[in-house]
């Protein structure tokens, strides 16, 4: 069964500080490059092996004051990386699309000879709280972008373009985001990481995600990644009762948007850095689609996202 890997980074921070990617990476994992993801990936459980991935930007944010994030040059680190890889891939650059319009476009075009041919993509991390600053992304300094004319016009632009843009925001901005993008159908919209999903919420919070959700399910061109499942349930890969709740929310999205627009994402090496091996993860993605037919599963592993990013 073939895998394309939708989601994951590299990064070598002695090279390229980043201070945006926090004290566990400076502090655990400082270095990873694409032999050591290809390394990693080489431990997907029978019968799956890896054909394509995609990696996805990790500068996450930038304001006024804060940590100067070279991201023109990160595209033209990962492009270098994965020139010696062996399969396709692609790669979804950061690009601050709330500021001005024209200087998007300016620095699209530099993301895009950087990329050398891999350019698929926007994200601009939007993951904002009003109360909760663990619940807001560095250097994320408003909450208020989905609601920006200029962030419109950027999101249309991308469509221009041919790319696609990587949605990364909390359950409580979802509707603001369905609104927004119901009114740019020429964008293929990616949400990640099962929309935010955080653990130790209460069942207010589980409805307000759900309903959010069906919001976005309702706009045919935005589809979802199925990643990050430690953020609802730390621990999950190690207790079958903390199982139970990610299992049951990827089963419930798959349900809602349906197999065509979803895809499992391996989030490497977030995920390693919390336990959390290829193998194990793979394995639980393996498990909890075991009743699905052969189609909807080809479709998950590999077929939504080599569709929706434009890669094999």
């Amino acid at each position: 069964m073939k895998v394309c890997d939708p989601h994951f980074h590299l990064w070598d921070i002695g090279k390229r500080p980043n201070p945006n990617l926090g004290t566990a990476v400076a502090e655990h994992m400082p270095r990873y490059v694409a032999a050591e993801y290809l390394a990693d990936m080489a431990q997907l459980p029978a019968p799956l092996e890896l054909v394509s991935s995609v990696h996805v930007e990790t500068v996450v944010g930038q304001m006024a004051g804060g940590a100067i994030v070279d991201t023109v040059e990160e595209t033209r680190f990962v492009s270098a990386q994965m020139n010696a890889r062996l399969h396709p891939g692609g790669i979804v650059s950061y690009v601050h699309l709330a500021q001005d319009t024209e200087l998007a476009e300016k620095v699209l075009h530099q993301h895009a000879e950087a990329a050398d041919g891999r350019l698929r993509g926007v994200r601009m991390i939007l993951n904002h709280h009003p109360h909760n600053p663990d619940l807001t992304w560095p250097q994320v300094e408003r909450g208020d972008f989905l609601r920006s004319a200029v962030f419109k016009e950027g999101i249309a632009l991308l469509g221009e373009h041919d790319l696609s843009f990587d949605l990364q925001c909390n359950p409580h901005q979802f509707m603001d985001a369905a609104a927004t993008f119901a009114e740019l159908p020429q964008t293929p919209i990616i949400l990640n990481h099962l929309g935010s999903f955080h653990t130790g919420e209460d069942d207010e919070y589980e409805e307000m995600w759900r309903a959010g959700m069906q919001a976005l399910a309702s706009l045919p061109h935005v589809s979802v990644k199925l990643s990050m499942l430690f953020f609802c349930a730390p621990g999950y890969h190690l207790d079958t009762d903390k199982e139970e709740l990610p299992r049951r929310l990827v089963r419930e999205v798959i349900d809602l948007f349906g197999p065509k627009r979803c895809m499992f994402a391996s989030n490497y090496p977030v995920d390693r850095i919390q336990g959390i091996d290829v193998a194990t993860l793979y394995g639980k993605f393996l498990a909890w689609t075991q009743d699905w037919s052969e189609e909807d599963r080809a479709a998950l592993f590999h077929g939504t996202a080599a569709r929706v990013y434009r890669v094999a």
